[in-house]
């Protein structure tokens, strides 16, 4: 019998959980898709705060769920948030899921 896991985690550590990384390969101004490229607006609402990213930069974000906490596939990349959005966001953001990382790991 496998043992199951139980953690004990805070707001931050669920962040850290459900963070997720993807690479630019080129200036988020030069991307002709963004709004489909969650890490593409994220690296693009880091800019317009006064941060930097440019191609090669591995981004993180999150997915937070969507008014009335709906997660749906389409318009997904629209609700991908810095990580340092979220932990300032005060609750406002309710933390999506991550394809993949099934909810019985975060019991």
């Amino acid at each position: 019998m496998v043992p199951q896991l139980r953690w004990k985690y805070t707001s931050d550590s669920l962040v850290d959980i459900r963070t997720s990384w993807q690479r630019l390969g080129k200036n988020p101004e030069d991307y002709p898709d963004v709004k489909s490229q969650p890490h593409v607006q994220v690296a693009l609402r880091m800019k317009s705060k006064g941060g930097t990213a440019r191609a090669g930069d591995v981004i993180p974000y999150i997915f937070c769920l969507g008014s009335g906490g709906e997660s749906s596939k389409t318009g997904q990349a629209d609700r991908a948030r810095h990580p340092d959005e979220v932990r300032k966001a005060d609750g406002s953001c309710q933390i999506g899921t991550v394809p993949g990382l099934s909810p019985r790991v975060l019991r």
